[in-house]
């Protein structure tokens, strides 16, 4: 049976961007609202509410709700165990100014 990879890439693509690492990075710490993660990450309600749709679609985060607002945590343990794997993996390499920036394949 051979794979396609789509449901790793899925995953991968919630890691793919710095406000939404931001916010799993804030989370890690345990759930949070909207207004909690605009002043830990920034940015807009809009922005972080529409960074928190894609987490959910990537199965990184969960919501509840309690009373009128919504709760935000990281779904597995595995999670946080995969942001501390690419955390210590960076260490790694010896990356300077322009080598950070991979520019033929980000926006």
């Amino acid at each position: 049976m051979s794979n396609d990879y789509t449901l790793q890439l899925k995953l991968i693509h919630g890691f793919s961007n710095k406000t939404r690492y931001s916010i799993l990075h804030a989370l890690k710490n345990g759930e949070k609202n909207v207004t909690d993660l605009m002043g830990q990450v920034g940015g807009s309600q809009s922005s972080i509410s529409q960074h928190l749709a894609c987490l959910r679609d990537c199965g990184l985060i969960e919501k509840r709700m309690e009373g009128k607002y919504y709760f935000y945590s990281i779904t597995t343990p595995k999670i946080i165990q995969l942001m501390d794997i690419l955390d210590e993996t960076i260490q790694d390499f010896e990356w300077t100014g322009e080598s950070i920036e991979c520019k033929h394949h980000m926006a």
